[in-house]
């Protein structure tokens, strides 16, 4: 699989800020007042065995404290859990969630305060992720919302972090359990950073039924929406069509 590191210009496999209606399958029209679409990536440019699929990297809103899903164990399924969900990709390259929309704390069924300070923060992500999208329609290139100039020049974020390759091990492979769906496998307790760095995948597997996940991309939210996790890890499925989300927090 083709690998890309520090991704700071776009090409043709790599579309900036895709529509809502471009991602989110029309039968859960609910999906863009949970995520911020932020690139979309044509995985031909990974592996030319996925000719026409293309996934979509997203920032949830939440959390705010903790992680998401969290609070809202009542309303997971075998998908969902904290800090992990997924979706199944469609025919027409469409997000279709696997869980409940009541995983998600910004509900009226969660009895959510569209006043609280926690809304207020995501708002702020959202204007934040407008203005990203100003800059890059006038730059052409990432410009930190939050510290926009580094000697004297525009301080460029990266559109993703890493692309293609294989998974890092991190927090997130043992911050949170994951969504009973899914199987991984780590490598022994007490395996040396040197040790991992001669493993595939740092020695990590994570299957659905048996069918290996790909790693995809990351980036940190922070990139886009001046905070957010300090990666958003995507990973694929091509056989279920699975894309199954997590983050690394530090």
């Amino acid at each position: 699989m083709n690998q890309r590191e520090n991704i700071q210009e776009l090409d043709g496999n790599l579309q900036a800020f895709p529509s809502a209606e471009r991602v989110f399958s029309e039968k859960q029209p609910w999906l863009k007042e949970h995520f911020m679409p932020l690139i979309s990536i044509d995985l031909a440019a990974l592996n030319p065995e996925w000719q026409g699929r293309v996934v979509h990297m997203l920032c949830p809103f939440e959390p705010f404290e903790c992680y998401i899903g969290e609070e809202t164990a009542a309303h997971h399924n075998e998908f969902t859990a904290p800090n992990w969900f997924a979706f199944r990709l469609n025919e027409d390259n469409q997000y279709e969630f696997l869980g409940n929309e009541g995983y998600f704390l910004r509900t009226a069924v969660n009895h959510w305060d569209f006043d609280s300070e926690a809304e207020k923060y995501f708002q702020k992500m959202q204007e934040n992720v407008y203005k990203s999208q100003e800059n890059v329609a006038k730059f052409g290139y990432l410009v930190s919302v939050n510290y926009p100039e580094y000697n004297g020049k525009h301080n460029i974020c990266n559109f993703l972090d890493n692309m293609g390759g294989g998974l890092w091990y991190g927090n997130w492979t043992e911050s949170a359990e994951m969504p009973s769906a899914f199987k991984m496998s780590l490598p022994p307790v007490g395996t040396t950073w040197d040790k991992l760095d001669e493993l595939p995948n740092d020695g990590i597997e994570i299957s659905y039924q048996g069918n290996p996940f790909y790693f995809i991309a990351d980036v940190a939210g922070y990139n886009y929406c001046g905070s957010g996790a300090d990666a958003i890890i995507l990973m694929y499925e091509p056989v279920s069509q699975i894309v199954l989300f997590t983050f690394d927090w530090t």
